[in-house]
């Protein structure tokens, strides 16, 4: 007589939707805005130029057709509107890609989200996006990849959002090594 086993259905659900996790390698952000976990394997451009304030990170997967962006303002104007700016720059029609920005929350703080799909070359590419201000600074975070990847992609994307770390506002630069805080006299 053959035993039934009444959780093996069950635990084969589990075990078909258990990912194995993806190996991530840590980047700090040389001007100390934000650090933000990547997947081992993928490579980003170690130039990185600063213009009016504004600098871009580029993570791509070691296809080339699948990347993460965090992009961040720094110099914001002196009567600054996250809304509008936020609006603006990711409703904004770029290269035939049109979405819609939805208000939310990330962490607390006013975001904006979007997604998108667009076609190149022949193929179809998923994208999203997540726009947030701290305080000092407008960060930008923003992904695509090939529709065919979305499902292998999608969690490294969510788990890349989830990993950023950004410098508080308004918190100053660890002093450098070798310089001392001045000393109290003593009474």
């Amino acid at each position: 007589m053959r035993k039934n086993d009444l959780f093996g259905p069950i635990r084969s659900l589990f075990a078909r939707r258990q990912k194995k996790a993806q190996s991530l390698v840590l980047f700090r952000d040389s001007l100390e805005n934000f650090e933000i976990s990547y997947p081992t394997g993928w490579r980003y451009d170690q130039d990185m130029a600063i213009v009016e304030g504004r600098y871009t990170i580029s993570f791509q997967s070691p296809d080339g057709q699948s990347q993460f962006t965090v992009a961040v303002d720094a110099q914001l104007a002196w009567r600054f509107d996250f809304a509008e700016y936020a609006k603006q720059e990711l409703e904004s029609p770029t290269a035939g890609i049109y979405a819609d920005a939805k208000k939310g929350k990330f962490r607390g703080m006013d975001a904006y989200r979007r997604e998108y799909s667009y076609c190149s070359g022949g193929k179809t590419y998923f994208g999203g996006g997540i726009m947030f201000f701290n305080g000092d600074c407008v960060f930008s975070l923003s992904w695509s990849a090939p529709e065919a990847k979305r499902e292998e992609l999608q969690p490294v994307f969510e788990q890349m959002v989830e990993s950023i770390r950004i410098k508080e506002p308004g918190i100053k630069a660890p002093r450098m090594k070798g310089t001392r805080k001045p000393r109290r006299k003593r009474r």
